[in-house]
């Protein structure tokens, strides 16, 4: 039972660390993001009328990502107790 606590526990900090630096690489890309407004009223048909933010994944999805890197960190655990 411990090797399942010890693998959900690095599955969770490396999903952790997956949403922290998404977080991170957005807001730096919203923050220094600078629209050429001037010029894009020179070309009409290059101005959007649509935002897109991205794409969504289904929370099913990270669900496996979650329980397949702990069982990923499982065996690898388990076969490095196993040898010493």
């Amino acid at each position: 039972m411990k090797i399942v606590i010890q693998a959900f526990a690095v599955s969770f900090i490396i999903h952790a660390l997956y949403f922290c630096s998404m977080m991170f690489i957005g807001l730096s890309k919203t923050s220094q993001y600078k629209p050429d407004v001037v010029n894009a009223w020179n070309h009409a048909g290059a101005l959007q009328n649509e935002v897109t933010f991205g794409p969504a994944v289904s929370p099913p999805v990270y669900a496996l990502t979650f329980l397949g890197t702990g069982l990923v960190f499982s065996t690898v655990i388990w076969f490095y107790k196993k040898d010493i």
